[in-house]
């Protein structure tokens, strides 16, 4: 008897994630996000200043053979508030965005592709085609991505290779000029059992330019070549009831390096939450551009009552630029009231008032970038803050 398809009916799941606030700061005006110059982050708590929303739909269109075989379609919604900001694109988290300055919200297909679940014949993994977010490895409180490789592509996924979890991917930007097309190739390899109650994860992923000159185009300049390696180990429950990371990671782009070292580390301590980071990164590049950056954060979140809790959080950044430009200094904090649908620290959706306020000191100061709304409003200064309104929601 051989194997057929079997047409299922339509079964559609629903998930997403959403923020949107409002804010002022104390010089008058809209709320400013807290930002050092040359970091490559900021703490998130009361310091986002935007909208996003991402509604997912997700189809199990048929069985074949003991797969599932799913569309997945994301659209996404982004809006900064106005100028220019120090700021990631967060849960959608990574990439950076123009802002107008007007009321309009930019519309994108975050993502859309199609992919086949269980396969016997690739140990059970996946199989995929189209744009997607991929290979997101993500840090919390500072919203960092470690990992990330989103755009058009296609892979095989989570393939049981006995040593571990195996994934390989060929992502390109099919939107860019027809004689300049950028590939990469992210392998990954998860789940590796070198310690008990933890994984470890190598991440290994080679770019490239593909490049054809045609007459009707003009050609583009060569890109160099890139490769990046990253190593992550994994601890669950093992220290203070909570979660481990400890991340190494370096990058090459031509003449271009990075190398970083990263600690993340949660404690559940009954009613209260805490999450740590610490990062340590170093970037080479020519003609002493680059710089040294070292950046440490909590974040404690505590429930009073029922649905009500207090958060608070801190972050001290400091960059070293290697031109011999004075060392720069910024830290951050935040306290704030929240009321959740749960007495989780994680339970959404989360309502939060905030007031968040930073110091900095003159070499800072001289360097923020003169259209950023930092500068714009706290330019003459050395401390401000702003203080507002959040909700967020994942789902």
């Amino acid at each position: 008897m051989t194997a057929h398809a079997d047409p299922l009916p339509l079964p559609f799941t629903f998930s997403g994630y959403m923020r949107a606030g409002t804010g002022i700061n104390v010089r008058g005006g809209t709320q400013v996000c807290m930002g050092l110059p040359g970091a490559d982050t900021k703490w998130r708590l009361g310091n986002e200043c935007d909208y996003v929303i991402e509604p997912t739909f997700n189809a199990r269109l048929i069985s074949h053979a003991g797969s599932d075989w799913h569309v997945h379609f994301m659209p996404g919604i982004y809006r900064a508030w106005g100028g220019k900001e120090f700021q990631t694109y967060s849960s959608p988290g990574g990439q950076l965005f123009p802002d107008s300055g007007t009321d309009e919200l930019v519309a994108r297909f975050g993502q859309v592709y199609a992919y086949g679940t269980n396969i016997a014949a690739l140990g059970n993994g996946k199989v995929w085609v189209g744009r997607r977010f991929y290979n997101r490895l993500q840090t919390g409180i500072n919203d960092q991505f470690l990992e990330n490789n989103d755009g058009d592509g296609a892979g095989i996924e989570d393939i049981d290779v006995r040593v571990g979890k195996l994934s390989v991917a060929a992502m390109l930007n099919p939107r860019g000029g027809v004689s300049n097309n950028r590939i990469s190739v992210p392998v990954r390899l998860t789940n590796i059992p070198i310690i008990p109650n933890g994984g470890l994860a190598l991440y290994v992923t080679p770019s490239m330019q593909l490049r054809k000159d045609i007459q009707t185009d003009t050609p583009n300049p060569q890109e160099a070549n890139g490769l990046a390696v990253g190593l992550y180990q994994t601890l669950n429950g093992v220290l203070l009831g909570g979660n481990t990371l400890v991340a190494f990671k370096m990058d090459w782009l031509g003449t271009t390096r990075n190398s970083r070292v990263l600690l993340q580390q949660s404690a559940n301590l009954g009613i209260t939450v805490i999450e740590g980071v610490a990062e340590y990164r170093i970037n080479k590049s020519a003609g002493n551009a680059g710089n040294k950056w070292f950046g440490v954060g909590m974040r404690a979140d505590t429930r009073v009552i029922g649905p009500f809790r207090v958060l608070a959080e801190v972050g001290h950044d400091v960059v070293k630029p290697d031109n011999g430009s004075h060392t720069r200094n910024m830290t951050k904090f935040t306290l704030a009231t929240a009321v959740s649908a749960g007495q989780e620290a994680g339970s959404r959706p989360t309502i939060r008032l905030f007031a968040t306020h930073a110091i900095w000191d003159e070499a800072a100061r001289l360097a923020l970038d003169p259209t950023s709304r930092l500068a714009q409003v706290f330019g003459d200064q050395k401390a401000g803050t702003s203080v507002g309104l959040q909700a967020e929601a994942w789902w």
